[in-house]
């Protein structure tokens, strides 16, 4: 392919704009039908692009280049939202309830709790709103913009209609564009078309079409959201934001709803399950009380209210939001920052992890070893190999000077050619290029052709079988040799050809460029093993360079390598067994990769892939989880991921599947902590209903413990940090219910039970103090009935406390620590605080229904929660390890149980 038009620089000079905002509305193909400088001056702008001055002008009138207008916030709608969900529901029909029961003050305590409760989970959604916008903000497209002739980069939010940009292979085209000049320029249009064949383009001007002719159709239109493929142009920008193709197509998708995530799904279906146990147990209560007490209809029916919302976890929605945003800010500071919030849940549940091997095992700090010339290469061939490095060569020299920019393996060559003497601009500049052909990735090579005083030259790099390939004669003695011995050393190999005019193509020799594996990937790779994690190496590299990196990062297989034409020669069920065996896999296609990626999913795997390329796109599209490599990584690799890594670390995969894993433990955390209160709430009515005793615990003192005392320790639960023992067993599937049949087991009929038992101990010890015995009647004691209730409610506060502790991991001394988690014990001090007011400020004790008790009865509150972590840590000696190390060694050569 060859050059389309002359750069923008000679096109001729178009006055700026004359400082009026308004920009006249041109259809993509009168912009189409215009020659170059025709196209600037429509758009009021020149050839070295706007000034700041009037790109911020035609910001303010035009609007952020946003796909999709941010959403108005609604926040009535989403307050509403707040207080219309299952268990809110539930709560306004315990209100009706007391109001039709004769109980108005027990009916506005309730609507006061579903108000103060939606209030705080509004707050809290708005504020893990904010936690997204700002992550998105960072992993927002950025685009190359000319502003008064100097390159810079912006986020494409910023750009504006006139804007000059300029692109590249692996850039996303940041708005709607129309060419100014290109080379060898293809662009892909699947986000629009569905078509993945690349698409070429040109600047040059075309006749005009009719009026229903197709936009995309038009050689010099490059569409928003569109990735470049092969090439580079220089382009300015005609339409933007809701204006461009990408924001026709959000404002469709924006019609549709937003299906929830798979961890909203499970707590949405928990909390119906929730409320239909509670209506349940509310109306059989109704029953029970009028059969078992002979009270009226209006008082059976305050007892079943009674039970409704003391098994009702009104906290358990609001920390599900905080608990997930907070995990995504902790992902963000380890350095892999998230796109959508479901990758955090789904990422704790990876199985295998499908890794490039350039950048993410290795520094990605490419320098030439050395060079190899072929046999019957001429005598000199160093210097000519130089020479065509420069020219086959896409690297330009850093804005700041004495350096290059630009594909690492470029800026290598470019240097080597530099400290050979070979100058790259003067080079260039004698032996200017008239045509060439990308590097490509199934093709494995970049071609240029040059001309200089009426002679071209043809200079080629790439693979050396591929190049070898191309000259059409046998391979040259010795070469398969000195390919394997660079090989086996880690090093990358890059044949250099050359073809004068009409001649034949020579090869010139080998280069031999080294990239030093990450001194961190080889601990990253045995927590992995640990974890239960598989490994598999996915790259274009020589079987040997991939074989040599496997060995020094530690993969147990690191001996079994599969090149790309035996992956086509298996079927589906050869391939899984291949990749469970832990190969690696060198000449990799992008189709390979994504066929890869397809068949471990359908086999169960939940998968991780990593890339960088605009040929990795597919594939990280199809994985689980998709993470690019942020300091190297394309636009289009980093749009079509899930994580995005900061520093391109593989060890910084591991922190997020630790951090994934750990997040959803929290969540199984609070959750459990939640129902552990509701469990001893429904004893006191339990006990009320089948014994002659007073109600031990008020309606109004039930919402005290799950609005009041429950909320900030369950928060705290839900931002621990990652345990030591997170990465010692093997993955969970995604869809493993939170409350799992042991995690429930734990919560009701142990943590719930000695709660209660609390609660009750205080409530009866409370009258044994004052002469009451076993077996005797409590009417003489009439009395000390609100006491007593007070008492429960301290008693039930103070396995809250023991609670809080035995839900953690690690040593009890790790457990009662405060240092790994501040909120632990900001939460605790809250919740004492508060239930010490509840007792003794008046007005508010007499709202929730308690009185001052001797200041002696405080001691139960730590007493019960050493109780609590006493019975905690008798099971946690009692219970028989599950997961031995030798179970964890063998986790690294299967999947877990699914």
């Amino acid at each position: 392919m060859s050059r389309s038009s002359p750069p923008v620089a000679a096109a001729g000079h178009a006055k700026p704009s004359d400082g009026t905002c308004a920009q006249p509305r041109i259809r993509p193909a009168e912009l189409a039908a215009l020659p170059v400088v025709g196209r600037i001056q429509a758009l009021r702008s020149t050839p070295s692009g706007l000034t700041e001055a009037e790109a911020a002008r035609r910001r303010l009138a035009h609007g952020d280049n946003e796909p999709a207008p941010p959403r108005r916030s609604r926040p009535l709608r989403t307050l509403l939202a707040q207080l219309t969900h299952t268990l809110a529901l539930l709560l306004w029909l315990g209100a009706g309830l007391a109001f039709a029961a004769g109980a108005p003050e027990l009916g506005f305590a309730i609507i006061a709790v579903v108000v103060l409760n939606g209030v705080f989970a509004f707050v809290q959604e708005h504020r893990a709103e904010q936690v997204v916008s700002s992550l998105m903000r960072r992993v927002a497209v950025r685009a190359r913009v000319v502003r008064a002739g100097a390159e810079r980069r912006v986020p494409a939010r910023e750009l504006v209609p006139g804007d000059v940009v300029r692109l590249a292979a692996g850039e996303i085209v940041p708005a709607d564009c129309i060419l100014l000049g290109a080379d060898s320029l293809s662009i892909d249009l699947s986000m629009l078309t569905g078509e993945t064949a690349p698409v070429d383009r040109d600047a040059a001007p075309i006749a005009a079409p009719g009026r229903g002719a197709e936009a995309l159709a038009l050689p010099s239109l490059l569409p928003s959201g569109a990735s470049v493929v092969t090439g580079a142009g220089e382009a300015i920008v005609f339409a933007t934001g809701a204006e461009s193709a990408a924001g026709k197509i959000a404002l469709l998708l924006e019609q549709g709803g937003r299906e929830g995530s798979l961890l909203e799904r499970q707590v949405a279906q928990l909390s119906r399950v929730t409320a239909v146990i509670a209506v349940i147990a509310g109306a059989a209560t109704l029953v029970l009380a009028q059969a078992f007490h002979r009270v009226g209809p209006l008082g059976a029916l305050t007892f079943a209210i009674g039970v409704i919302v003391a098994l009702v976890p009104e906290g358990l929605l609001p920390t599900l939001s905080v608990s997930l945003a907070i995990g995504a800010q902790r992902m963000a500071a380890r350095g892999a920052p998230v796109r959508r919030l479901s990758a955090v849940e789904v990422v704790g549940s990876v199985t295998t992890i499908c890794t490039d091997k350039t950048g993410t095992l290795t520094q990605n700090t490419l320098s030439v070893r050395g060079f190899t010339p072929a046999r019957r290469a001429p005598p000199d061939a160093e210097q000519a190999a130089r020479l065509a490095a420069a020219l086959c060569n896409n690297a330009r020299p850093a804005p700041a000077g004495g350096d290059y920019e630009g594909d690492p393996v470029d800026v290598a060559l470019a240097r080597w050619a530099a400290a050979g003497g070979v100058d790259l601009a003067e080079a260039r500049a004698r032996w200017p290029r008239v045509a060439d052909t990308a590097f490509d990735a199934r093709r494995r090579y970049m071609a240029v052709t040059c001309a200089a005083g009426g002679a071209t030259r043809e200079l080629v790099k790439g693979a050396p079988e591929a190049v070898v390939a191309l000259t059409g004669a046998p391979a040259p003695a010795g070469l398969d040799e000195a390919v394997a011995s660079a090989a086996g050393r880690g090093e990358r190999v890059l044949m250099l050809a050359v073809r004068d005019a009409g001649g034949p193509l020579t090869c010139l020799g080998l280069v031999c460029l080294h990239d030093p594996t990450r001194p961190e990937v080889p601990a990253a790779i045995a927590a992995c093993r640990r974890a239960g994690v598989r490994v598999v190496i996915l790259t274009g590299d020589h079987p040997a360079t991939a074989r040599s990196v496997a060995a020094a990062i530690g993969l147990s297989a690191a001996d079994r390598v599969v090149e790309g034409p035996a992956i086509d020669a298996m079927d589906d069920r050869a391939l899984v067994e291949l990749l469970k065996a832990g190969a690696t896999l060198a000449r990799t296609t992008p189709e390979q990769k994504l066929r890869v990626v397809q068949v471990l999913r359908r086999a169960g795997e939940v998968v991780v892939v990593t890339g960088d390329g605009v040929n990795d796109a597919p594939a990280l599209r199809a994985a689980d989880v998709g993470v690019a490599m942020g300091l190297r990584g394309t636009e289009v690799a980093k749009q079509a991921a899930d994580i995005i890594l900061s520093d391109d670390n593989f060890a910084t995969i591991v922190a997020a599947i630790e951090e994934g894993r750990a997040i959803k433990q929290n969540i199984r955390r609070f959750v459990s902590y939640v129902f552990t209160s509701n469990v001893a709430e429904l004893v006191p009515f339990l006990l009320y209903i089948f014994f002659p005793i007073p109600l031990p615990l008020a309606i109004v003192q039930v919402l005290a413990i799950d609005l009041g005392t429950d909320v900030l320790p369950a928060l705290a639960l839900g931002v621990e940090p990652a345990s030591p023992a997170t990465l010692h067993v093997p993955p969970e599937p995604p869809r493993r219910p939170i409350l799992t049949r042991e995690l429930a087991l734990r919560t009701f009929f142990l943590y719930g039970a000695v709660e209660a038992l609390l609660g009750v101990i205080a409530y009866f010890g409370f009258y044994w103090a004052h002469g009451w015995r076993p077996f005797d009647s409590l009417e003489p004691f009439r009395a000390l009935e609100r006491e007593a209730a007070t008492m429960t409610f301290v008693g039930i506060v103070s396995g809250q406390i023991g609670c809080l502790f035995a839900q953690r991991d690690g040593p009890l001394r790790q457990r009662l620590a405060f240092w790994s988690n501040p909120w632990v014990a900001a939460g605790l001090a809250i919740e004492v605080a508060l239930a010490i007011a509840l007792l003794y400020v008046p007005g508010l004790n007499r709202v929730f229904a308690m009185v001052p008790v001797g200041s002696a009865w405080l001691l139960w509150l730590p007493g019960g929660a050493a109780a609590m972590v006493l019975a905690d840590a008798l099971r946690r000696a009692a219970r028989t390890p599950r997961i031995t190390p030798a179970a964890v060694r063998s986790c690294s050569g299967r999947p877990s149980a699914r």
